[in-house]
């Protein structure tokens, strides 16, 4: 008896590695046959019924009302990070969101975390900037330079974990030393994207989601009276003036290349840029967002050189009106974004996978996310905690999970939330109600 269903545990997974519900059910079917033709003596009731119980197990639960009521009350906050992990996996924002739980904590030296350094040097570089009353598009690039050095001396000098970490050994030294060679080529990239343009600097590290942030609250109203507020941190918004409006785009610094994700956006998993962009049209600024776009810090410098080509391209969405404005002598391929444009001059040359949209698709896609924020949240309030991760093409949920230790999801019994494979074609598409 454990030999035979042994090889059906292991053997039926094979046939389809993403654990669907009907090999799951043939395995079931089989494994009822393989007991009614045992001798009744080899396997009793009580063994059949433990082994159907660990093959049905399913991980579902759901919060009693009163308990949400407790947890949440009438005023709910929330982020573009947390709507991502919900949509992620239930369980995996009950576990880190509403039970608060941490891995046990190591004692051990703590590595630099150079994201998070980029961050802060550029947020000084850009805060000293201003001060002085200089921009990226006026400011020669050698004094540019000596005003990056400055700020990166001050943070080795006086922030002292920094200061601790590069005198710990020399090779972290070393470490820091590289991450100003990458500030150095980076600072001057953005100088040369923001003079390809109209659009200037306005400020760094906005955030919003309270009355005394830069931005603002960014509230929405859910279908229950619920007041949702929205918070977030703005790496960098830059302002134009065009026709008489102010217009914003916004950038998000990422320690390395990164694309929208048109499906990931469709289903909640990422969406980041559209939440800032909503948001700083939501602030008492009379600003419209007419896009928004990740832009990578490192870059492949030697690829760079070898091909004479710019070394890092923003990527993101954009209201095909302000390309123009973003990149005036663009022609064909952008040189600094994701758009393309044609021979009749305009912005919306290979539509399907570049990152401009015609107007109307842009109101679109705003509309539909904070459809899609309500939503979710909606599910978060209703006590939804069932572990359900996603799958979308070899892109899984539990792949960088903290919580699968406590989780006890099992590919082979347990069902993913399988996503289809979206693009924007079939978004726009969808969302035009043509579908």
């Amino acid at each position: 008896f454990t030999r035979a269903s042994q090889f059906l545990y292991i053997t039926y997974p094979l046939l389809d590695d993403k654990g669907s519900g009907v090999v799951r059910s043939q395995f079931i079917d089989d494994l009822e046959s393989l007991f009614e033709d045992l001798q009744p003596q080899l396997v009793t009731d009580e063994q059949v019924s433990v082994v159907r119980s660990a093959i049905e197990y399913d991980n579902r639960a759901q919060l009693d009302g009163a308990v949400v009521e407790e947890l949440f009350g009438r005023e709910v906050r929330s982020s573009a990070t947390k709507l991502g992990t919900f949509a992620a996996c239930p369980f995996r924002y009950f576990a880190k969101y509403t039970l608060a739980l941490r891995q046990r904590r190591e004692f051990k030296f703590k590595p630099l975390d150079v994201g998070d350094f980029y961050h802060r040097v550029l947020d000084a570089l850009q805060k000293q900037l201003k001060s002085a009353g200089k921009d990226f598009a006026t400011i020669g690039d050698n004094e540019l330079l000596e005003i990056l050095h400055r700020q990166l001396a001050k943070f080795v000098r006086e922030d002292y974990f920094i200061a601790n970490f590069v005198r710990h050994r020399e090779h972290n030294a070393f470490i820091i030393r590289s991450c100003d060679e990458v500030l150095d080529d980076f600072v001057l990239a953005i100088a040369q994207m923001v003079r390809a343009g109209g659009f200037r600097p306005a400020g760094s590290e906005i955030g919003f989601g309270r009355s005394d942030e830069g931005l603002g609250e960014y509230v929405l109203i859910l279908g229950d009276g619920r007041k949702l507020t929205i918070r977030g941190k703005i790496d960098r918004l830059d302002i134009a003036e065009i026709d008489g409006d102010k217009t914003a785009i916004v950038f998000d610094y990422k320690r390395r290349d990164r694309t929208f994700s048109w499906a990931k956006f469709y289903y909640g998993l990422d969406m980041q840029l559209v939440i800032y962009m909503l948001a700083v049209g939501k602030a008492q600024n009379n600003c419209a967002a007419a896009g928004a776009f990740y832009l990578p810090v490192e870059a492949k410098i030697e690829q760079q050189r070898k091909s004479q080509k710019f070394g890092r391209k923003a990527k993101g969405i954009l209201d095909g009106r302000f390309a123009k404005e973003l990149d005036v002598k663009a022609s064909k391929d952008s040189r600094f974004y994701n758009f393309y444009v044609t021979k009749d001059g305009e912005p919306y040359g290979q539509y399907e996978n570049r990152g401009t949209l015609k107007p109307d698709d842009f109101e679109k896609v705003l509309e539909f996310a904070e459809r899609k924020i309500i939503q979710l949240v909606q599910e978060i309030t209703a006590g939804k905690i069932e572990v359900n991760p996603y799958k979308l093409g070899t892109d899984s949920a539990c792949t960088y999970c903290e919580y699968k230790p406590v989780c006890r999801f099992d590919w082979q019994i347990n069902e993913y939330n399988y996503l289809e494979s979206l693009n924007k074609k079939m978004i726009l598409t969808e969302l035009s109600g043509d579908g």
